[in-house]
């Protein structure tokens, strides 16, 4: 599918997240949502929701950008991803974590509003995404977008099984 055809009701937003900042919860909320229903696998169990708001703001020391990404489900634009991307200033690695709302339809548009966002970032050189094999198959179109390109494969590189390497190219040159 091209992405013409696949935005053509518009793209998902891809925005900044928003830490808590003073008496403004920001995001955490949808975030707090989305741990009480274990959609976090790696944020330690039974925080309290201080504990996690800390957890959270935390994050900011330690990753270099956190997006949210909204889309259209059923007829109102909802949360439905956060964006955790790691960056040494050269090599962008994301990992992306789907709230439970997400449809396959809004999982599939923002993996390529993303990518093709990251595609053309001038301050990026390239993009590598890890993918686990129950996420080969949507990589792959993605891939066949002009999006990502497979680079390899790493084995037994998860507990779970196999992980698989995805790169693009973006517009930072040296």
């Amino acid at each position: 599918m091209r992405s013409e055809q696949l935005f053509k009701s518009g793209k998902p937003v891809i925005r900044d997240f928003k830490f808590i900042e003073g008496t403004d919860a920001g995001d955490v909320p949808y975030l707090w949502d989305a741990y009480k229903k274990g959609v976090f696998k790696d944020v330690p169990e039974d925080l309290t929701m201080q504990e996690f708001a800390e957890y959270i703001n935390d994050l900011q020391d330690y990753v270099q950008e956190v997006w949210m990404v909204e889309d259209k489900v059923g007829e109102s634009m909802q949360p439905v991803a956060i964006v955790i991307c790691k960056s040494d200033g050269w090599l962008l690695e994301p990992h992306v974590q789907y709230f439970d709302n997400a449809t396959p339809k809004a999982i599939y548009r923002t993996y390529a509003a993303f990518m093709k966002k990251t595609k053309y970032r001038k301050d990026i050189g390239a993009c590598l995404v890890r993918v686990e094999k129950n996420s080969v198959n949507l990589a792959n179109r993605i891939e066949k977008m002009g999006l990502l390109q497979y680079v390899g494969k790493i084995w037994g590189g998860k507990p779970s099984g196999n992980e698989y390497l995805y790169s693009v190219r973006c517009k930072r040159r040296h």
